[in-house]
Protein backbone atom coordinates (compact mmCIF):
# COMPACT_ATOMS: atom_id res chain seq x y z
CA UNK A 1 0.00 0.00 0.00
CA UNK A 2 2.80 2.25 0.84
CA UNK A 3 4.56 1.66 -2.21
CA UNK A 4 1.46 2.63 -4.43
CA UNK A 5 0.83 5.68 -2.65
CA UNK A 6 4.84 6.71 -3.31
CA UNK A 7 4.18 5.92 -6.90
CA UNK A 8 0.72 8.07 -7.20
CA UNK A 9 2.27 11.04 -5.66
CA UNK A 10 5.41 10.58 -7.88
CA UNK A 11 3.26 10.17 -10.23
CA UNK A 12 1.15 13.34 -9.43
CA UNK A 13 4.57 15.68 -8.32
CA UNK A 14 5.50 15.26 -12.11
CA UNK A 15 2.07 15.84 -13.42
CA UNK A 16 2.19 19.47 -11.84
CA UNK A 17 6.10 19.83 -12.56
CA UNK A 18 4.98 18.96 -16.08
CA UNK A 19 2.11 21.36 -16.34
CA UNK A 20 4.52 23.83 -15.53
CA UNK A 21 7.17 22.69 -17.83
CA UNK A 22 4.43 22.76 -20.74
CA UNK A 23 3.74 26.70 -20.07
CA UNK A 24 7.35 27.28 -20.62
CA UNK A 25 7.24 25.50 -23.51
CA UNK A 26 4.53 27.41 -25.11
CA UNK A 27 6.24 30.76 -24.04
CA UNK A 28 9.34 29.50 -25.88
CA UNK A 29 7.79 28.22 -29.24
CA UNK A 30 6.08 31.81 -29.24
CA UNK A 31 9.24 32.85 -30.07
CA UNK A 32 11.03 30.13 -32.00
CA UNK A 33 11.20 30.33 -36.06
CA UNK A 34 10.40 27.88 -38.50
CA UNK A 35 10.61 28.64 -42.35
CA UNK A 36 9.37 27.13 -45.83
CA UNK A 37 10.81 28.19 -49.22
CA UNK A 38 9.61 27.60 -52.61
CA UNK A 39 11.14 28.22 -55.76
CA UNK A 40 10.37 28.02 -59.44
CA UNK A 41 12.88 29.83 -61.72
CA UNK A 42 12.95 33.41 -60.49
CA UNK A 43 10.04 33.05 -58.46
CA UNK A 44 10.67 32.57 -54.69
CA UNK A 45 7.77 32.72 -51.46
CA UNK A 46 9.33 32.40 -48.35
CA UNK A 47 7.26 32.06 -45.37
CA UNK A 48 7.93 32.14 -41.30
CA UNK A 49 5.83 30.35 -38.58
CA UNK A 50 6.18 30.35 -34.90
CA UNK A 51 6.51 27.34 -32.81
CA UNK A 52 3.12 27.23 -33.09
CA UNK A 53 2.36 27.46 -36.01
CA UNK A 54 1.24 30.97 -36.59
CA UNK A 55 2.31 32.60 -39.52
CA UNK A 56 5.06 35.48 -39.10
CA UNK A 57 5.51 36.65 -42.58
CA UNK A 58 4.98 35.64 -46.41
CA UNK A 59 8.06 37.25 -48.91
CA UNK A 60 7.26 37.10 -52.93
CA UNK A 61 10.15 37.31 -54.99
CA UNK A 62 9.10 40.87 -57.13
CA UNK A 63 9.36 38.09 -60.35
CA UNK A 64 5.72 37.02 -59.28
CA UNK A 65 4.28 40.18 -59.28
CA UNK A 66 5.25 40.47 -63.44
CA UNK A 67 1.96 39.73 -64.92
CA UNK A 68 -1.05 38.23 -63.99
CA UNK A 69 0.14 34.99 -65.07
CA UNK A 70 2.45 34.14 -62.40
CA UNK A 71 -0.90 34.04 -60.24
CA UNK A 72 -1.10 29.98 -60.41
CA UNK A 73 2.71 29.99 -59.84
CA UNK A 74 2.28 32.25 -56.68
CA UNK A 75 -0.37 29.72 -55.24
CA UNK A 76 1.49 26.87 -55.73
CA UNK A 77 4.50 28.43 -53.80
CA UNK A 78 2.58 29.62 -51.06
CA UNK A 79 1.04 26.12 -50.58
CA UNK A 80 4.70 24.36 -51.04
CA UNK A 81 6.27 27.02 -48.30
CA UNK A 82 3.06 26.96 -45.86
CA UNK A 83 3.16 22.85 -45.96
CA UNK A 84 6.80 22.91 -45.46
CA UNK A 85 6.96 25.08 -42.66
CA UNK A 86 3.75 23.64 -40.62
CA UNK A 87 5.70 19.76 -40.92
CA UNK A 88 8.70 21.72 -39.64
CA UNK A 89 6.84 23.63 -36.49
CA UNK A 90 4.91 20.10 -36.13
CA UNK A 91 8.39 18.54 -35.79
CA UNK A 92 9.76 21.32 -33.01
CA UNK A 93 6.69 21.01 -31.23
CA UNK A 94 6.94 16.95 -31.21
CA UNK A 95 10.43 17.16 -29.91
CA UNK A 96 9.55 19.79 -27.19
CA UNK A 97 6.81 16.80 -25.95
CA UNK A 98 8.98 14.71 -25.94
CA UNK A 99 11.64 16.23 -24.16
CA UNK A 100 8.56 17.10 -21.36
CA UNK A 101 7.46 13.78 -21.56
CA UNK A 102 10.91 11.98 -21.37
CA UNK A 103 11.37 10.00 -18.06
CA UNK A 104 7.93 8.91 -17.63
CA UNK A 105 6.60 5.44 -18.67
CA UNK A 106 3.68 6.77 -21.12
CA UNK A 107 2.36 3.24 -22.78
CA UNK A 108 2.35 4.20 -26.87
CA UNK A 109 3.39 7.63 -26.38
CA UNK A 110 6.03 7.21 -29.60
CA UNK A 111 3.46 6.41 -31.81
CA UNK A 112 1.23 9.06 -30.82
CA UNK A 113 4.33 11.32 -31.58
CA UNK A 114 4.77 9.77 -34.86
CA UNK A 115 1.48 10.53 -35.61
CA UNK A 116 1.77 14.20 -34.46
CA UNK A 117 4.76 14.57 -36.47
CA UNK A 118 3.01 13.23 -39.97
Amino acid sequence: MCKNLTSLTNLLLTASRSGDRMSEIKRQMEHKRVHGRACDGDHEVNVELNGLGVVQTVEFSESLFQGPEHKATAQRLTLEAMTQAVAAAKQMHVQALRELTRGIDLPGIDKIFEEMAS
